[in-house]
C-alpha cells in the first residue's frame, strides 16, 4: 500500500509539473529562511545557558535620573562592591572586578628581547570569588585555592598563554613574568582553559585584585568616592535560594544612603541600584556586555515573524493550488472510493503527496541555506556555525519543520478531497470549483492574506528607508564632513605629554586646516558627565551635565554656534563652562544672555561664560541632553583634524593622512595608527536600522516572489478553466484588452481589499516604531497609495504573462473540441 501511495504521488507530481514547481519553490524559500533564522535565534538565546543556578545570578547596575532624564550605567561605585558582601544579607557568592585594556610586555629573558602587546583586551582585576561564582574554567596549571590572593599575581587562559608564551606547556608558563603598562610587574600563577560555551564572559587575563590596590591605581583613578560610577567597576551576586531581588535592591539603597548622606532624591532626580538578571546580559542595550556583540530581541522577533510569514505564504500557495485543482482529481477520487478506498486512506494518500513535496522543498532549502546565510550576514554572529553532523538540534528542527509544514499545507486539501461523494463525482455533479463556487472564499481569503503581508512590508520598507535617510542627512548642529579623529595611547593613571608634540607636527602638515586635542567629538558613543547643582536663591536645580573638553579650535572645527558670551580660554584646569540651550532652559534662564556669569557646580563652582546652540550628542533616538564645553585639561587623548576640501581627481586626503600617520609613528613607534572619518562614525549609529532596512527589503522581495508564484499558478489554472469562454467571447467580438481585463479584475479586487487591510495595520506598526526616535519623520500619506499601486503593478505584470497569451490565442483551437 505504501508503495502504491508513493507511485501515485510521484505520478501526480509529474503530471502537474508547473504547479509542483511553484509549490516546491515557495515552500523551499520559506523553509530555508526558517532554517537560517532558527540558527540565529538559537545562537543568541543560548548565551549563559550552561551556567548553573543562572536564575540566581545578577549583575548590580546603576539607574539614575537627573532633571527627569534617565541614565543607565552597568557599573557601581567601587566602594559599594567592596562593602556589599559584608553588609548585605542574602548573597551566597559574589564577584567584583575592574575591566581594562593595558599594554602588556613580556620582560627580557636570556634568549629573547622584550615583546609588547598594545592595549590588550579582555583583562580584568579580580580575585578567587570570580572563579567561585563562575566555576566553569578547567584548571590546567595551578589551583583555585589561594590563587589571586596576593598582589602582582595573574591567571591566563590557554589561548592567551599561547599568544604570550608559544610552544610552552601550561606547567612551564607558571612563574613567568608579565608587565602591564610598564609599571605593574606580575607573575603567572595559574592557567585555565577557555570557555567553549556561548558566553559574554570573554576574559582572558585575571590580575589579582590585590594588585589593583597595591599598585595605587585605585587612588590615581579617584574611584574611592561613593558618588563616582564607572562602567569598568563590575559587581555580580548570586542570591541565596528564595531570596527575591527586590530585597537585595532595598539593602543596596540603604547601604548607599549610609555612605552618601548628602545625596538628595525626588521625582526628577533619583539614584538606584538594580539587579540585572544574567539572562539579560546579552540583550540589554542600556548596560551592554563585554566583548561580544549584543543580541537584539526586537530584531530576533522580527526575523522570527519573517520566517513564519514566508512559511505560511508557501503553505498558502499549496492550499490554493491544490484546492483549485480539486475538480481535476474528482473522478480519480470517485473511482477509488467506488473500489473500496476509505476516507482515511485517501487522506493519507494526499498527505503523502504533500510530504513528498515538502521533502523536496527541504532538500532544496539545504542547498539555498548558504545563499541565505550570505543575505543575512549582517544578522549572523561570528560564532554561529552550520553543520548538520555536529548540530543534532538542527536535524530535530528540520524534522519538526517537515511534519508541521506537511500538516499545515496538506491537511485541509487532503481533508477536502477525501470527502468527495463518488455518486455525485461520477455523475459530474461535484462542484465545479470555479472562481464563483462556495469553496472559492478560502482561496480568496488566503490570497488577500498573502498580499496584505506583501503590501505592509512595502510600506514598512519605504518608511524605514525615509527615517534612516533623515537620521543620516538631517542638520545635526555641527560640521561632520572632512573631519578625522584618532586616539593617542592612554595609560592607567599616567599623563602623556607626547601628544602635544604630535599635535605640533600635525599642524605643520600641508592639507590640515585645523587640529586640536580634546575629548570625544560632538556626537559620540562615549560620554562623560557630572552631577552639578545650580542655586537661585532658595531654589536648587540638579542637572546631570555631559561634559565635552576642547579649546576654541574644537569649537571652530565643528562649526558650533555661539548664542551669547564668549568661548573658553586656554587653561590647564577646568575653570569655566560653555553650556548648551537645553541646559540653559533646564536651569530656568529665559534667554542666553541671562545665563552669563552665573555659577554652577558643587565644590568648586564654575562660571557660565557662554551659551551655544544645541547639537545632537548621539543618534536621533535620544533627545538632546544638557551639555557643557570646557577647556581641555591635558588628560584628553583624542586628536581632531579638519582637512582642506578635496580637489576632484586629487588624492589630497590620502596624502595628508599618510603624513599624519608618519608623524604618529615618529612619536609612538610601537603603536598602530588608526583613524575614523567623523561622518562615517555618525552613520554607524544607525547600523541596526540599516540592518533592519536590509531585512525588510529581502523579506519584501521574498514575500512578493512567493505571493506572485501563487498568483501565477491561480491565473494559469483560471485561464485554463475559462479557455472555451475566452474563445466564445473572441468569436463574438471581444477585444484582447477586454478579455485581459475580464481575467484580471477578480484578482485586482482581491489586491484592493488587501491594500485596505494592510494600510491601517502598517500605519499603526510604523507609528509605534517611530516612537523610538526623539526626532523622526512624519508619515507621509502618499506612501500608502504608492505601495498599493506598486503591488498592483507587480501583480498585473505577473498575470499579464498568462492572460495576454490566453486572450490572443486562436479561438478555433479552444472551440474545435465542441
Amino acid at each position: 500500500m505504501i508503495k502504491n501511495y508513493f507511485i501515485t504521488a510521484l505520478r501526480n507530481l509529474r503530471r502537474n509539473k508547473i504547479f509542483s514547481l511553484i509549490n516546491v519553490l515557495g515552500l523551499a524559500i520559506g523553509i530555508s529562511a526558517a532554517l537560517v533564522i532558527y540558527l540565529i535565534i538559537q545562537y543568541d538565546f543560548s548565551f549563559e545557558k550552561f551556567q548553573k543556578d543562572r536564575d540566581r545570578i545578577y549583575r548590580v547596575v546603576s539607574d539614575m535620573k537627573f532633571s527627569g532624564e534617565p541614565y543607565y550605567n552597568s557599573g557601581v561605585p567601587w566602594p559599594l562592591s567592596q562593602a556589599a558582601p559584608n553588609e548585605i544579607s542574602g548573597i551566597e557568592e559574589y564577584a567584583a572586578f575592574w575591566t581594562g585594556s593595558p599594554k602588556v610586555t613580556i620582560p627580557t629573558t636570556a634568549s629573547a628581547k622584550p615583546v609588547t602587546f598594545k592595549e590588550q583586551d579582555n583583562i580584568i582585576f579580580t580575585d578567587v570569588h570570580y572563579f567561585n561564582l563562575f566555576p566553569y574554567y578547567k584548571w590546567l596549571a595551578g589551583t583555585p585555592a589561594g590563587v589571586l590572593n596576593d598582589p602582582f599575581q595573574v591567571v591566563l587562559t590557554k589561548s592567551r598563554a599561547a599568544v604570550y608564551f608559544p610552544g610552552l606547556s601550561p606547567a612551564q608558563i607558571i612563574g613567568r613574568r608579565l608587565t602591564y603598562d610598564d609599571s605593574i610587574n606580575t607573575t603567572v600563577t595559574g592557567i585555565v582553559g577557555d570557555l567553549t560555551e556561548n558566553t559574554d564572559f570573554t576574559f582572558k587575563e585575571f590580575i589579582s585584585l590585590a594588585t589593583f590596590k597595591a599598585s595605587g591605581l585605585i587612588k590615581s583613578m579617584g574611584i574611592e568616592d561613593w558618588g563616582s560610577i564607572n562602567s569598568s567597576s563590575q559587581f555580580f551576586v548570586k542570591l541565596n535560594p528564595r531570596i527575591m531581588p527586590g530585597r537585595i535592591e532595598s539593602q543596596l539603597m540603604q547601604l548607599r544612603k549610609k555612605n552618601k548622606k548628602d545625596e538628595k532624591q525626588d521625582d526628577a532626580n533619583s539614584f538606584a541600584h538594580r539587579l540585572q538578571p544574567l539572562s539579560d546580559l546579552h540583550f540589554n542595550e542600556h548596560y551592554g556586555n563585554y566583548d561580544q556583540p549584543l543580541g537584539h530581541k526586537s530584531t530576533l522577533y522580527g526575523l522570527m515573524l519573517v520566517a513564519i510569514f514566508l512559511l505560511v505564504l508557501g503553505c498558502i500557495n499549496f492550499i490554493n493550488l491544490t484546492t483549485a485543482q480539486a475538480s481535476q482529481r474528482a473522478k480519480e477520487i470517485g473511482i477509488r472510493k467506488t473500489l473500496g478506498s476509505s476516507g482515511s486512506q485517501l487522506l493519507l494518500q494526499f498527505l503523502g503527496e504533500t510530504f513528498m513535496l515538502t521533502f523536496l522543498s527541504l532538500a532544496l532549502s539545504l542547498a539555498l541555506a548558504p545563499w541565505l546565510l550570505h543575505i543575512f550576514s549582517d544578522f549572523i554572529p561570528k560564532g554561529l556555525h552550520f553543520n548538520l553532523l555536529h548540530q543534532p538540534g538542527i536535524l530535530l528542527f528540520l524534522l519538526a519543520l517537515l511534519i508541521i509544514v506537511t500538516l499545515l499545507a496538506g491537511f485541509y486539501p487532503a481533508f477536502l478531497l477525501s470527502r468527495y461523494q463518488p455518486v455525485l463525482v461520477l455523475k459530474n455533479q461535484a462542484f465545479g470549483d470555479t472562481a464563483t463556487t462556495r469553496k472559492a472564499w478560502l482561496r480568496k481569503t488566503l490570497t488577500i492574506f498573502q498580499f496584505t503581508i506583501a503590501q505592509a512590508l512595502i510600506m514598512g520598507t519605504l518608511i524605514v528607508g525615509q527615517q534612516i535617510h533623515y537620521s543620516i542627512n538631517t542638520e545635526l548642529g555641527f560640521k561632520k564632513e572632512a573631519i578625522v579623529t584618532f586616539d593617542t595611547p592612554y595609560t592607567w593613571g599616567r599623563k602623556d605629554n607626547h601628544r602635544f608634540a604630535l599635535l605640533d607636527k600635525i599642524r605643520a602638515i600641508p592639507g590640515i586646516e585645523l587640529a586640536t586635542i580634546g575629548s570625544a567629538p560632538p556626537s559620540s558613543g562615549n560620554t562623560m558627565s557630572n552631577s552639578l547643582t545650580y542655586k537661585d536663591g532658595k531654589k536648587e536645580t540638579h542637572v546631570e551635565l555631559q561634559i565635552k573638553y576642547g579649546d576654541s579650535n574644537y569649537f571652530k572645527m565643528y562649526q558650533l554656534h555661539l548664542l551669547a558670551g564668549r568661548l573658553v580660554e586656554p587653561s590647564d584646569t577646568m575653570r569655566e563652562l560653555l553650556i548648551n540651550e537645553t541646559c540653559r532652559k533646564l536651569l530656568g534662564f529665559k534667554d542666553p544672555q541671562e545665563a552669563i556669569g552665573k555659577l554652577i557646580g558643587n565644590v568648586p563652582k564654575y562660571p557660565i561664560i557662554g551659551v551655544m546652540a544645541d547639537f545632537h550628542q548621539a543618534s536621533l533616538r535620544t533627545p538632546i541632553k544638557p551639555l557643557a564645553l570646557s577647556v581641555a585639561t591635558g588628560n584628553e587623548f583624542t586628536i581632531h583634524i579638519s582637512l582642506h576640501p578635496q580637489i576632484a581627481g586629487a588624492a589630497l586626503w590620502s596624502t595628508t593622512l599618510a603624513r599624519v600617520g608618519k608623524a604618529y609613528k615618529e612619536i609612538y613607534p610601537e603603536e598602530d595608527f588608526k583613524y575614523d572619518f567623523f561622518d562615517e562614525s555618525i552613520a554607524k549609529f544607525y547600523t541596526s536600522e540599516q540592518n533592519m532596512a536590509r531585512l525588510l527589503k529581502w523579506a519584501t522581495g521574498l514575500t512578493i516572489f512567493i505571493s506572485c508564484l501563487g498568483l501565477a499558478g491561480l491565473v494559469i489554472y483560471t485561464t485554463n478553466l475559462r479557455t472555451k469562454e475566452v474563445g466564445i467571447r473572441k468569436v463574438l467580438g471581444a477585444s484582447v484588452a477586454g478579455i485581459v481585463s475580464l481575467l484580471s479584475k477578480d484578482f485586482v479586487k482581491l489586491l484592493g481589499i488587501a491594500f485596505l487591510i494592510a494600510t491601517p495595520i502598517a500605519w499603526w506598526a510604523l507609528h509605534k516604531w517611530l516612537e523610538n526616535y526623539a526626532y523622526r519623520i512624519a508619515i507621509s500619506w502618499w506612501i500608502f497609495p504608492l505601495s498599493g499601486a506598486s503591488m498592483i503593478a507587480i501583480a498585473l505584470l505577473t498575470m499579464s504573462i498568462r492572460t495576454i497569451r490566453s486572450a490572443m490565442a486562436n479561438p478555433v483551437n479552444s472551440l474545435k473540441s465542441e
